[in-house]
Parts: C-alpha cells; sequence; structure tokens
C-alpha cells in the first residue's frame, strides 16, 4: 500500500462530518455489488460482499460520539496534523477516530476480495448490528458463514480484544502470530460481539487515543501498522475458525 495514498484516505475519512453518519455510508453504498439500508434510528449499514471462496468480514462502524442525534450540538471539526498524529483545532469535540479510522482501513481493502460491514449506531448499543439480526436473516447467516470477522475499532497501538466471544484457542494463536498483538480484556462490547453467532472475531487497535473527548488523535505510524498487518494477514489463504459450543 502506498503510505501517502494510505494517508490522504485516512485524512479524507476523518474530515467527514461529525455529526452524520450518513456521507461516509454513501461512499460505500456506491461500491459494486453493495447492499445498503439507509432508515430512520440509526439502523443503517453497508454491506459489500467479497469475491474470495476463504472471504473473511470487515468491520468499522460509520457513527462517532458527535453524531447530532447523540447529542445537543452540532459539531464541525478541523483536522491538524502534528508530530505524526492527527487531532482537532475545534477543542468542542474529537476528530472522530472513532470509527472513521476504522472506514478508512475498510475502504483501502476494499479490493481485497474480502468483505465489508459498515454500521450505524455502534457507539449507542450496535444498533444497525440488532438490526440486521432482527430484520435481516438471510444477511445475518451469510455474514456468519465467512472464515471469521475482524473489527477495526480500538484504542492503542498493539492489542486486540475478543470480548466474552468463546472463542477457540486456534484462533487466538492465529491472531496472536499474524498481529504480535496482546489481549487487552474482556469488558466492554462492539458490533462483533452481536454478529458473532457462529464464527470467531476480533477488534483490532488502529492507533487512536482519547476516544469520546476533544483530545481524541490518531497517531499515524500506529494506524498504518494495522493497516499493514491487516493486508498481510488478509492475502494469505484463510482458514475458518468457529465459536466454541
Amino acid at each position: 500500500m502506498d503510505r501517502n495514498l494510505a494517508i490522504d484516505t485516512l485524512k479524507r475519512f476523518c474530515s467527514f462530518p461529525l455529526k452524520t453518519s450518513v456521507e461516509v455510508l454513501k461512499v460505500f453504498a456506491d461500491l459494486p455489488g453493495a447492499i445498503s439500508c439507509f432508515d430512520s434510528g440509526k439502523h443503517n449499514f453497508v454491506y459489500v460482499p467479497g469475491t474470495r471462496q476463504d472471504r473473511v468480514l470487515l468491520v468499522a462502524h460509520a457513527d462517532t460520539v458527535w453524531d447530532e442525534e447523540y447529542t445537543q450540538g452540532s459539531f464541525d471539526q478541523v483536522l491538524i496534523e502534528k508530530s505524526g498524529s492527527l487531532y482537532g483545532k475545534n477543542m468542542a469535540c474529537g476528530i472522530g477516530a472513532d470509527d472513521r479510522s476504522g472506514c478508512a482501513i475498510l475502504w483501502l481493502l476494499r479490493n481485497s476480495g474480502h468483505s465489508l460491514l459498515i454500521t450505524d449506531g455502534e457507539e449507542i448499543g450496535s444498533v444497525a448490528s440488532k438490526h440486521i439480526i432482527s430484520n435481516y436473516p438471510s444477511l445475518f447467516l451469510e455474514l456468519n458463514e465467512h472464515c471469521y470477522m475482524v473489527q477495526f475499532d480500538r484504542r492503542n497501538f498493539c492489542d486486540y480484544k475478543v470480548y466474552n466471544l468463546p472463542v477457540s484457542q486456534d484462533f487466538i494463536e492465529f491472531i496472536e502470530k499474524s498481529t504480535g498483538y496482546c489481549d487487552a480484556g474482556k469488558k466492554a462490547s462492539t458490533d462483533i460481539v452481536k454478529l458473532c453467532r457462529d464464527i470467531c472475531g476480533v477488534n483490532l487497535s488502529v492507533g487512536y487515543y482519547n476516544e469520546h473527548t476533544p483530545n481524541e488523535s490518531i497517531v499515524i505510524d500506529e494506524w498504518l501498522n494495522t493497516l499493514e498487518i491487516a493486508e498481510k494477514m488478509l492475502s494469505a489463504p484463510q482458514k475458518n475458525y468457529p465459536l466454541i459450543k
């Protein structure tokens, strides 16, 4: 991956309006074969099926805590790059790194042959993921026919979470060997916790810090590191990793 192209893509996604997820979702909805839902109540999602037989589902969410449906105000931000990190000029809000940085990775991996799922409403309880489970049973089944899921929505540099999912030891060893990242514990939740019914899933660090605060930032090289690891990991032949039942 060209470094400058990747960084420009990260800046582009962090420059989308914080107050709405729709503009980010529409970018993915224009991809060939995309299946999209634009509805009220943060039920929105875009699913882009992969072309590989051994495809993995890549997940990110388009909403931020600064969404106008979650706050009393409407926040605008100007992105600043300083000392290898991205910050916001407006100290009334963050930069939406959680999870526009993950969306940028999905965009850069859109031609990898793996599937993409971009959700809405993750910040208020994975609303779109629950909507898929309740109202799109065939799609939910298809999501769980992938080899495994990878969400790009973790703070820090080199950790991962599988939460309370009953993942196999084989999957843990595969993730740790492929990434060099460390288990960050079981607390909290995100989309894969809802979506992984039959297959294992992991959430990887993407180099953002102080999410949900005006001090939110992204360390560019740390974000690039996860992108490069994902490219290498996903370019290899994939094995299916079912959950332990």
